[in-house]
């Protein structure tokens, strides 16, 4: 199993607008853990693929999906690439769209997560 800590860029205060914090199963390329977006706290589940772990699998890329468990339910659906090792990638490319039930907003994020 790895751990992906990460976050977008830093602020002056040391907070950041997104952080991840993922237990991922190698074998199976199940993700699950919190990702924190704008403070808001989603519990997610999704899947991983490694660049070359099957012929033609040039890239690792990801999937998932959140809830942030309030009563005006905030939903999170992301995609990303990775560079560097599966278990302990360099960088994350991240697109985020996130949808709210409170006032029907929608909001996209994208950007580069680095290790914390």
């Amino acid at each position: 199993m790895s751990v992906w800590k990460m976050c977008s860029k830093k602020y002056d205060d040391g907070t950041c607008q997104l952080m991840i914090d993922f237990n991922n199963q190698d074998a199976t390329g199940a993700m699950s853990g919190t990702l924190t977006f704008e403070d808001q706290v989603f519990n997610i589940t999704g899947n991983w693929a490694a660049s070359g772990s099957v012929p033609g699998r040039n890239a690792s890329a990801f999937g998932l999906y959140g809830v942030n468990q309030q009563d005006a339910t905030s939903y999170v659906a992301v995609t990303g690439t990775m560079v560097g090792p599966g278990n302990a990638p360099e960088s994350i490319a991240m697109n985020l769209i996130r949808a709210k039930s409170s006032d029907g907003d929608q909001y996209g994020w994208s950007g580069t997560l680095l290790p914390m």
